[in-house]
C-alpha cells in the first residue's frame, strides 16, 4: 500500500499489524475541537461504492471514529484531522463489507466427506475457525450461519475475533417424524407448546435468529406451529428464516401465512406464481436463493478442470488435503451430471430458468440477498465473490449485485441500521478492492484490505500454490 509506514492500529488477533502511511497535503488541517480527536482513521482517494447510490464517486474521504463511520464526503471538502491515520485508496474501489446471508461455518464444501476432517470436537473447532478466517480475508465482514451445532454459538467470541461478525441460528427447528434419524443440527418439535419451548431454549443459548426447516424428509408443520415459532421469535426481537425445498408452493404459502422474514433457497423461484411474489414484496420478505450452489455442483464440474474449480487466492489459502478432497467431490458430481444429462436434464437450462423467475420476482418488488450456501458441497468458504459474479454474468447490473451482497444482506439480518452501506453512524465495515468490480465483477476476488468495526486487516498477497 502506498505511503510511509508510520501508524499503529488495533488489529484482530492472529492477523498481525498493518502499518499504513499518513497522507500529507492541504486537507490535513489542524484539529481545533474535540470532535477531531475522535477520528482514528481516514480513507482517502479511489472510488466509492457506498451500497446506496446507483453510481460510484471518485476521490471520497471516509472518516472513522472508533468502530463507526463519522463522515463521508469528497476530497477537498472534508477536513482530515492531523492525528488521523490515513489509508491512501488511490486507484482502488471502496465497498461496504460483504455479507454472506447463507452459510454454514461447520461445512468444508465436501458434503458427507466433511466428516473426514471434522470427526472430533477439536477438528471441528479448527475447521470453523479456519472458515471464519477465509471469509474475512475474502471481504466477508458479516456472516449469517443458517444452521449448525451449538459449537458455533460457543465459539462466537473467537469466530468474531478471527473472522466476520457472526449471526447464528444454531440447530434448525424441524417437525418431528418418528422414522427420521436424529441429528445435532436439528431440534425436533411437535405441537404448538413444544415449538414455543424450543424457540425459548435456543434464545437462552444466544441465537441471533431462528431457522426452521421445511423439507421433503419431514411433514410440514401446521400453520399454528409455524406461527407460534414466528411469534415467539419476534417477541424476542429475532427474525425467522425458513429453508424450503419441496413441496414448493405449499411450503412457500405456509411460510407467508406464518409471517416469516426470509426464505432460503430456490423454492419460491420454482413456484412461478406472481401472487406469491407480490405477497413476499408486500410483507417485506427477503429471499436468499443460494443460486451459485447449483452452478458449483452441476455446471462447473462439467466445464472446469481441477485447477480451475478453486481459483486464487483461495487456491493458496486452503490446505492441500482439502483441495484434493474438493477435486474428488467434483469428480463425483461430474459423473452425476453426465447421468442426468443422459436422462435429459440440463443444469444450465435450470439455472437460466431460475434467473428468469428471479428477474420476474425483482420486477414485482421482491428483495434478494446473496448467500451461496457456503460450506455446502463444492461451495467452500473464502470465495463468496463467485455468487456475485454469477448474478452479474446472468444480466443483473453489477452495482445492484453489490447492493444485494451488502445492503440487502443487512436487511436479511435485520441490521440495516448498522450494516450494509457506507454512511455516517454505521459500523465501519469496509473493503478495498483492486480493479473495477462494475466493469469486471471478478475483481471482487482481489480484496486487498478489510476494515471491520474500524479495525484494519491486511490481506496477504497470494503466493504460488505448493505442489
Amino acid at each position: 500500500m502506498a505511503g510511509t509506514m508510520r501508524m499503529r492500529i488495533q488489529m484482530l488477533p492472529i492477523l498481525g499489524l498493518l502499518l499504513l502511511g499518513t497522507l500529507p497535503g492541504p486537507n490535513a488541517l489542524r484539529a481545533n475541537d474535540d470532535a477531531d480527536a475522535e477520528v482514528t482513521l481516514a480513507l482517502v482517494g479511489g472510488w466509492l461504492i457506498d451500497g446506496n447510490t446507483p453510481l460510484p464517486f471518485e476521490n471520497p474521504v471516509i472518516l472513522i471514529a472508533g468502530e463507526r463511520i463519522k463522515t463521508v464526503g469528497r476530497l477537498g471538502r472534508v477536513r482530515i484531522p492531523p492525528g488521523a491515520n490515513v489509508i491512501d485508496a488511490q486507484g482502488r474501489f471502496i465497498l461496504p463489507g460483504l455479507i454472506d446471508a447463507h452459510a454454514h461455518l461447520e461445512g468444508l464444501g465436501l458434503g458427507e466427506r466433511d466428516a473426514d476432517f471434522t470427526d472430533t470436537p477439536e477438528k471441528l473447532r479448527h475447521a470453523i475457525l479456519q472458515n471464519a478466517r477465509l471469509n474475512l480475508l475474502s471481504g466477508v465482514t458479516s456472516l449469517r450461519d443458517c444452521g449448525s451445532s451449538e459449537l458455533v454459538l460457543k465459539l462466537r467470541d473467537q469466530i468474531e475475533a478471527e473472522g466476520p461478525r457472526l449471526f447464528a441460528a444454531g440447530p434448525q427447528l424441524v417437525k418431528r417424524e418418528a422414522t427420521a434419524s436424529a441429528s445435532p443440527l436439528f431440534l425436533e418439535f411437535d405441537g404448538v407448546k413444544e415449538a414455543r419451548r424450543k424457540v425459548r431454549e435456543q434464545i437462552a443459548k444466544g441465537i441471533d435468529f431462528v431457522k426452521v426447516r421445511l423439507t421433503r424428509q419431514r411433514p410440514l408443520p401446521t400453520l399454528e406451529e409455524l406461527s407460534a415459532i414466528v411469534s415467539e421469535a419476534h417477541r424476542a426481537g429475532l427474525r425467522v428464516a425458513v429453508h424450503i425445498d419441496v413441496p414448493y408452493d405449499e411450503a412457500v404459502r405456509l411460510a407467508l401465512m406464518a409471517g416469516v422474514d426470509t426464505i432460503e433457497h430456490m423454492a419460491p423461484l420454482r413456484a412461478h406464481d406472481d401472487r406469491l411474489f407480490l405477497e413476499m414484496a408486500r410483507h417485506n420478505i427477503v429471499v436468499v436463493p443460494t443460486l451459485y450452489q447449483l452452478q458449483a455442483q452441476r455446471v462447473n464440474p462439467m466445464e472446469k478442470n481441477d485447477e480451475e474449480l478453486i481459483e486464487p487466492p483461495l487456491q493458496t489459502r486452503l490446505p492441500p488435503e482439502i483441495r484434493h478432497a474438493l477435486t474428488q467431490r467434483a469428480a463425483l458430481w461430474r459423473r452425476l451430471a453426465l447421468e442426468w444429462r443422459a436422462r435429459g436434464y440440463d443444469p444450465k437450462r435450470a439455472l437460466r430458468e431460475a434467473f428468469r423467475t428471479l428477474t420476474r420476482a425483482r420486477l414485482l418488488g421482491v428483495k434478494i440477498a446473496l448467500g451461496p450456501d457456503t460450506g455446502s458441497d463444492l461451495v467452500p468458504h473464502g470465495q463468496f465473490y463467485k455468487e456475485l459474479v454469477l448474478y452479474a454474468n446472468m444480466g443483473i447490473p453489477p452495482i445492484e449485485v453489490i447492493q444485494m451482497a451488502t445492503r440487502m444482506g443487512a436487511e436479511a439480518l435485520g441490521r440495516e441500521k448498522e450494516l450494509g452501506t457506507i454512511e455516517p453512524g454505521k459500523l465501519a465495515d469496509i473493503i478495498l478492492v483492486e480493479g473495477d468490480p462494475l466493469l469486471d465483477p471478478e475483481a471482487l476476488r482481489n480484496v486487498v484490505l478489510v476494515i471491520k468495526g474500524g479495525q484494519v486487516i491486511e490481506v496477504p498477497r497470494p503466493e504460488a500454490k505448493s505442489r
